[in-house]
């Protein structure tokens, strides 16, 4: 099948989609208000590459969820983060769900023509064997039961008590130091139900970043974020929100800082952030709460 310019997606899991052809094509592009199923084999492409999709899944609507699913995966692929699905972001994608093409198929060679003419495996003898005579049993004679003699005054010695060995798992040494667990790594924007803050506040979303940052949410009418520097050295850090609201803050290394927004009307509002640090390799860890 031939789509556009000629060049088509190569996995089984986009190929022969017209939607998803013209995009790899640069014909059209998935953004935020567009469904079907070819929005539905983008959703399933990442939650299977742990890209979720919270709350939503594969409904076949790109809304607020996917387009941040979307922008995950662009930033974690080194993608341009725009947030839709145009050429290099399907093409990326069809890489990583190219399996290589099918093997080819092995030519049997026919079977030999079989005689039907019946052979034994193995030839018959010309000598039957004796039929054996019949033998009555032999009887074994009887043999009188003989008692033990009784014997007094003699006891067995005391058997030592074998020492149980202590599992390791019993006693804990006082010098034994508990083995070190690395934090695991969170993609950015998963959601965890579930969790608070001291103000009773949800945990919406949570992640690590590096340089600077856009973020896109659906939350109340105010947010709470808790950041906290990974760097070695200081780092200063900027947030602007699409409000207008602006927050700047100075984060020495491993102290948090919070940062909060707030906007009056109905609810669920989608927020807009734009992050910046003074430093493209700073690391910032950062967690989202709202009411």
């Amino acid at each position: 099948m031939t789509i556009g310019d000629g060049h088509d997606l190569k996995s089984q899991r986009f190929a022969d989609d017209e939607v998803l052809e013209a995009c790899y094509d640069n014909e059209r592009v998935l953004r935020r208000g567009d469904r079907g199923p070819a929005v539905v084999k983008i959703q399933r492409a990442l939650i299977f590459l742990n890209f979720p999709v919270p709350n939503v899944g594969a409904n076949g609507i790109f809304g607020d969820k996917t387009g941040l699913a979307v922008r995950s995966y662009q930033e974690a692929r080194g993608l341009k983060v725009d947030g839709v699905v145009g050429p290099e972001t399907i093409g990326s994608l069809d890489e990583e769900f190219y399996t290589g093409p099918p093997e080819p198929s092995v030519m049997t060679a026919p079977e030999p023509h079989v005689s039907e003419v019946r052979t034994p495996l193995e030839p018959e003898s010309p000598v039957r064997p004796a039929r054996a005579s019949p033998v009555e049993p032999v009887r074994a004679p009887e043999v009188p039961r003989v008692r033990a003699p009784k014997v007094t005054g003699i006891h067995a010695p005391p058997v030592p008590k074998p020492e149980v060995p202590i599992l390791a798992t019993q006693v804990t040494p006082h010098e034994h130091k508990p083995t070190h667990i690395s934090r695991p790594e969170i993609p950015p924007s998963t959601l965890r139900s579930h969790q608070i803050d001291s103000q009773g506040r949800k945990l919406i979303s949570e992640g690590t970043w590096q340089g600077d940052r856009y973020l896109e949410v659906e939350a109340g009418k105010s947010i709470h974020f808790e950041i906290i520097g990974l760097n070695v050295d200081r780092l200063k850090i900027r947030i602007k929100a699409d409000t207008g609201e602006t927050r700047e803050s100075i984060l020495p290394p491993g102290v948090i800082a919070d940062v909060d927004f707030s906007r009056a009307g109905e609810e669920p509002f989608i927020w807009k952030f734009d992050i910046e640090t003074d430093s493209e390799k700073s690391l910032v860890d950062w967690k989202l709460y709202s009411d």
